[in-house]
C-alpha cells in the first residue's frame, strides 16, 4: 500500500513543474495536460466565484507530481490579500491524522498500546464503563460516550453556576476554553450510548481527549510534541495549531454569509455586508486541538503527503494499520479506520479521506493509497457541500480513467 519517493532527479522536476495549472483570478496561460481538466474547473468555478470573496484552493497531486491546482479568493477581506499556495487554512478534520500518527508512534515506542483502556491514563473518570474503552475506540469514533459538553451561550450559563470555570470570567467561552475544561464534562457521564467498539459516531466526543492523552503519556504539550516528532520528522514547517490570543501567521480568516437575524453586532463585515468572520473566538471546536485544531497551507500539504505516505513518519505495521476498517457507518461504502474514512465501493480503488467544516473553514482531502493519488481542497467559507463535492471529484477521477497511472500524462 505504501509507496515510495521517486529518485531525486524526479521529485525535483515533479515538485516545480504544474501539469495543469488554473487560476481564475490570475490566469497563466499554461497548456493543460490534465486529463479533466477543464471538468475540475467547472466544478470548482461553481464554489469559488469571485476574485473579491472568501474563495479557496484546490490540487491535485499524482506520482509525487502536482498535476491541477485551482486558486481563487480572498485570504482576508479586510486587507484583501489573496489566497495563495502559502495561505494558512484550518485543516478542520483534517487535523486527526496528525493525532492518529501521534499515538502510533508513542505505540511504536513501547509507551502505550492502542488496547489500553482510557481509566488507565485518565483515573479521574471513575466509572467502570471507561475500563472498557480503549485508544483505538477512541481512534475510531466508536467510544460510546455521549456529548455532554455545553455549546451554546444558554448551556455554559448553567454550567458556570455549578462548576468552578475560566467562562464564568471571560465572554468568549469558544476562544479560551481549555481540554482541561472539557474533561470535567466526561466526570459526569453515567452512562454510554453502546458497547464500546461497536458503532460509530460521526461527532464522537472522545476524540476531544486525544490531545490530553498524548500530552499524558509524552509528558509534553501536544502541539510541541507533534511539531518536534511528527511534522519535524515529515520536514514540514508550516502546520501550526490555533493557541487562543495567538494570531494564525499568513492564516486566512473563515467567513460565513450575514444572516440578519443571527449575525454578531461585533462581529468583522464585509464592505459589501455579505460576509462576516465566523472563526478563531466566532466558532466552537477550534480548542480541541487533536480534532480540529490545526492550520496548513497549500504548499505543506504536499510535502505531508509525500512524506506520510513515503515512510518518513510512521513504520509499515503502524501505516498499513490506519487502513483497516474497523467500524461501519451510516453512509454506503464508508468506514472508519484510525482517525480517518475509509471508502472503499467495489469496482473503484480505496480511499482515505476527511471532510468537515469548522466555523467559515471547510476543507476535504483524500488519499489512493494504491495509486498514488491525493486531492485537496482548502476553503475559507462555509457555503458549499462538501459531501457532493467529494462525490463529484471520486465521479471525475474514475470517469476519466484517472486511477490509471497513465492517464494523467
Amino acid at each position: 500500500m505504501r509507496y515510495f519517493l521517486a529518485v531525486l532527479a524526479v521529485v525535483a522536476i515533479g515538485v516545480t513543474m504544474w501539469m495543469c495549472t488554473h487560476n481564475v483570478a490570475e490566469p497563466d496561460g499554461e497548456d493543460s495536460n490534465c486529463v479533466i481538466a477543464g471538468q475540475l474547473d467547472s466544478l470548482f468555478s461553481t464554489i469559488f466565484t469571485s476574485d473579491t470573496e472568501p474563495g479557496g484552493y484546490a490540487l491535485l497531486i499524482k506520482d509525487d507530481t502536482v498535476v491541477y491546482r485551482y486558486v481563487r479568493g480572498l485570504a482576508n477581506l479586510d486587507t484583501k490579500e489573496a489566497i495563495d499556495e502559502n495561505t494558512r487554512f484550518n485543516f478542520t478534520s483534517g487535523s486527526k491524522i496528525f493525532a492518529a500518527a501521534s499515538l502510533l508512534m508513542l505505540a511504536e515506542w513501547g509507551l502505550t498500546s492502542l488496547d489500553d483502556s482510557l481509566s488507565l491514563y485518565f483515573p479521574e473518570f471513575s466509572e467502570d464503563f471507561f475500563k472498557q474503552i480503549t485508544i483505538r475506540d477512541i481512534l475510531t469514533h466508536s467510544s460510546g460516550l455521549p456529548d455532554l459538553r455545553p455549546t451554546e451561550s444558554s448551556e455554559w450559563s448553567n454550567y458556570i453556576k455549578d462548576n468552578a470555570s475560566v467562562f464564568a470570567n471571560s465572554e468568549d467561552y469558544r476562544l479560551y476554553g481549555t481540554s482541561e475544561e472539557y474533561i470535567k464534562c466526561f466526570k459526569s457521564i453515567r452512562e454510554l450510548h453502546y458497547k464500546p467498539g461497536t458503532h460509530y459516531s460521526r461527532n464522537d466526543a472522545a476524540y476531544v481527549l486525544v490531545a490530553p492523552l498524548v500530552e499524558r503519556i509524552s509528558g509534553e504539550p501536544y502541539d510541541i510534541w507533534v511539531r518536534e516528532n511528527i511534522f519535524r520528522r515529515a520536514g514540514v514547517e508550516n502546520i501550526c495549531y490555533i493557541n487562543p490570543g495567538a494570531p494564525v501567521p499568513a492564516g486566512a480568516h473563515g467567513y460565513r454569509r450575514v444572516n440578519p437575524t443571527t449575525s454578531a453586532k461585533t462581529t468583522f463585515k464585509s464592505a459589501d455586508g455579505k460576509w462576516e468572520e465566523y472563526d478563531y473566538g466566532e466558532a466552537p471546536f477550534f480548542i480541541t486541538k487533536a480534532d480540529r485544531g490545526a492550520f496548513i497551507t497549500p504548499a505543506e500539504f504536499v510535502k505531508w503527503k509525500r512524506a506520510y505516505y513515503g515512510g518518513k513518519v510512521l513504520n509499515d505495521t503502524s501505516f498499513n494499520a490506519i487502513f483497516n476498517t474497523y467500524i461501519p457507518t451510516s453512509r454506503p461504502n464508508v468506514s472508519f479506520g484510525l482517525g480517518c474514512a475509509l471508502y472503499n465501493p467495489e469496482g473503484s480503488p480505496m480511499c482515505e479521506y476527511h471532510l468537515d467544516r469548522n466555523g467559515g473553514f471547510t476543507s476535504i482531502e483524500g488519499s489512493f493509497p494504491d495509486k498514488n493519488l491525493h486531492y485537496l481542497v482548502l476553503s475559507n467559507r462555509n457555503d458549499w457541500d462538501f459531501y457532493h463535492v467529494t462525490d463529484e471529484l471520486r465521479r471525475l477521477l474514475k470517469l476519466a480513467d484517472y486511477f490509471d497511472s497513465k492517464a494523467a500524462l
